[in-house]
């Protein structure tokens, strides 16, 4: 089968797609056709050498994913072959860009019914990432406020919709070009994060969901109420007292319910360029900086 790999660390040179042996399913695990699968930040991580989580090279890079369950490893319910599926690999966060991939069965489910395979290896990671820092760990709740930094960003997309659906007032930091896409969404604050000083104007808000990082995040930190949460997904240092930094652990459970947001309508998703598997180096060229459409990178793999 074919497979995105890295023998190395380095730049987006080091990526080929090369043909390797078929894996099996261990015990919890399950081997999926993979239909589709994300291109994201921390492949680039990964491919840099820069992750605390994956192992050395050689590996596959990929975390989110969808498809079809090809077999089933021992002890795994709740599955059978030919089930569509989508989630996550692993906690190592590799292994999806390929024609087939082993997943740990507790971090995937059932594949929405209202997205094609694309729409679904898009969201895995972000959409849960987005639910954990709004309900988890910002325990927001319906009247609150919440300000996201950068509220059109992939995961930032997330929470403001999931925000909206909750009755949670939103106050997005964002570039002007994004206003039309988060008016869409139903936000009604949109502050421009490119102008002086904006930080003046800022309402007092109960959390602060950040996604950005650096002298933006900064700036915003005053606007946090006194017993409000502090959360943010870039592990910048020194951060704030009582900020919380996490990693998304992608569970079957936070994907049923991501599954239900879909299904009933209440979020979409926002997938940005699409290329074959063949192209995977330049996917990684595009998470440099290379031109690509907003919104979630994905590989769509023809399978024989």
């Amino acid at each position: 089968m074919k497979a995105v790999r890295i023998h190395g660390f380095g730049p987006p040179d080091v990526v080929v797609v090369e043909e390797v042996p078929m894996p099996s399913p261990g015990p919890g695990e399950i081997l999926v056709r993979v239909m589709a699968a994300g291109v994201a930040p921390w492949d680039a991580i990964i491919r840099e050498g820069k992750s605390k989580v994956s192992p050395q090279p050689p590996l596959t890079l990929g975390s989110d994913f969808s498809g079809v369950v090809a077999k089933i490893g021992p002890g795994v319910t709740g599955f059978v072959p030919a089930d569509e599926v989508y989630g996550v690999t692993n906690p190592q966060f590799c292994g999806a860009q390929a024609e087939f991939a082993v997943a740990v069965a507790a971090m995937v489910a059932r594949k929405p019914q209202s997205l094609n395979y694309v729409e679904a290896a898009s969201a895995p990671v972000i959409a849960v990432t987005a639910w954990q820092m709004l309900f988890q760990y910002a325990q927001a709740m319906h009247g609150q406020t919440v300000m996201v930094v950068g509220a059109a960003g992939n995961v930032g997309a997330y929470a403001v919709q999931m925000a909206v659906d909750a009755g949670i007032h939103v106050v997005a930091i964002a570039h002007p070009d994004d206003d039309t896409l988060l008016r869409s969404m139903g936000v009604k604050s949109i502050i421009d994060s490119g102008r002086p000083e904006f930080e003046k104007d800022l309402p007092q808000v109960d959390a602060i969901l950040d996604t950005v990082g650096g002298s933006t995040f900064q700036r915003c930190v005053a606007a946090l109420k006194p017993e409000g949460k502090l959360v943010t997904t870039v592990a910048t240092e020194p951060l704030p007292a009582g900020a919380v930094f996490f990693y998304a652990e992608v569970t079957t459970a936070r994907l049923k319910a991501i599954t239900t947001l879909f299904d009933t309508g209440r979020i979409r998703t926002r997938v940005g360029s699409v290329l074959p598997l063949s192209d995977a180096r330049q996917a990684q060229y595009m998470l440099a900086g290379a031109p690509h459409k907003p919104g979630k990178i994905v590989l769509e793999i023809e399978n024989p």
